[in-house]
Order: structure tokens, then C-alpha cells, then sequence
């Protein structure tokens, strides 16, 4: 599945079944603040965060924008969304982007 943590102030983003697996060699586990999912829809190059991690819990909208993040996520549409359904996410994100037009 696919889960990221913001570790250390790092977004970190992997393909593993629990979130503790994303936390590498070198890392503290005790400065995870939070986790979820993520899902990239490379036809409109916006990259979904939401959810939450039952390993450390939910990152805040705060944490992830202050997190580092690797290039080829700041070139894509961040949405980060306090949702825990997929669905739900993108139907804020669509009510959202209706509202600005």
C-alpha cells in the first residue's frame, strides 16, 4: 500500500504494508509525527495525501507543509486532506477547485 510518514521533518513516501517500514537506517522512530496514504493521478499530476498512520497517528496540514519534500513531489498538486476515504478527499479537492472558478 502505498503510505508516507513525515519523520525528522521529512516526508518520506513508500509502497510497504505498515508505516514503521518506511522508517530507514539512521532514523529515530520517535520523531515520526504522523503518517497516511497517498495516491499520484499522473494524468493530472496531483499527488492525494490523507489518512492516518495506526502506527503514529495523523499528521497535521501544518507538519506536512513545513516537511521536505523531494522534488518530483513539489512539481506535482499537493492535496493533503484530514479525510480517511480516498473518495472523499477527491470530491473535497473537486467542491474546492469549483468554488475558486
Amino acid at each position: 500500500m502505498r503510505k508516507f510518514i513525515i519523520n525528522d521533518e521529512d516526508l518520506i513516501l513508500g509502497d510497504v504494508e505498515f508505516h514503521e517500514e518506511l522508517i530507514c537506517e539512521g532514523r529515530e522512530r520517535n520523531k515520526t509525527v504522523g503518517g497516511g496514504r497517498w495516491h499520484f493521478d499522473r494524468s493530472k499530476n496531483i499527488i492525494y495525501f490523507w489518512g492516518m498512520s495506526s502506527d503514529f497517528g495523523q499528521a497535521t496540514k501544518k507538519q506536512f507543509e513545513e516537511s521536505f519534500k523531494q522534488p518530483s513531489v513539489e512539481d506535482a498538486t499537493q492535496v493533503f486532506s484530514n479525510k480517511k476515504d480516498f473518495l472523499e478527499v477527491m470530491k473535497e479537492y473537486e467542491e474546492n477547485c469549483n468554488k475558486s472558478e
